[in-house]
């Protein structure tokens, strides 16, 4: 059985799945669904944490929080990942990827204190920014949207540099 898609697959995939949500009058995002739920969690101390820009926007009519389509896309995003491992994951993941070994050792504390960090530290600014690379580059570079076409241009000026700093041959430990 084949368990790995062609890049060409999902890439198709992806296009006709954003075609699709761009033809109902939406486009795809992920970053409000994790201010939705920043919301519900918050909702109870209001007093405390008035409604602010991170969770600006993820109400429903009135003062209800509602729970709009992406948060459901991000839950089967999670579901089919956990899915497909348990159904195709016959082999065990290394927890540190051999590059991450070669570049800083095998250091597994350390290599998921670097991923929590990085992965908050991009959802915070991609909703700050108002998306990040679901709703600016796919959606909105498939667009020409302004936004979406700097965006991206921006990511890429910004992760080829540090990529190479972060991974060079025979840099210090």
């Amino acid at each position: 059985m084949k368990t790995k898609w062609s890049w060409v697959t999902g890439g198709l995939i992806l296009g006709l799945w954003n075609i699709l949500i761009f033809l109902s009058g939406n486009h795809l995002g992920t970053t409000t669904a994790y201010a939705q739920t920043t919301g519900y969690l918050t909702q109870f101390f209001t007093t405390v944490i008035p409604v602010s820009a991170w969770t600006a926007g993820t109400c429903g009519t009135g003062s209800t929080l509602g729970v709009s389509w992406q948060w459901y896309l991000v839950l089967g995003i999670f579901l089919g990942g956990l899915t497909a491992r348990l159904l195709h994951g016959k082999q065990k993941a290394d927890s540190v990827p051999k590059l991450w070994q070669e570049r800083f050792g095998f250091r597994p504390r350390l290599r998921y204190l670097h991923a929590f960090a990085g992965g908050f530290l991009l959802l915070f600014g991609a909703r700050i920014a108002g998306g990040y690379t679901s709703s600016h580059v796919i959606s909105g570079m498939s667009q020409l949207a302004v936004s979406g076409l700097f965006f991206g241009g921006a990511v890429f000026a910004a992760a080829i540099p540090v990529a190479l700093l972060l991974y060079r041959k025979g840099g210090a430990r």
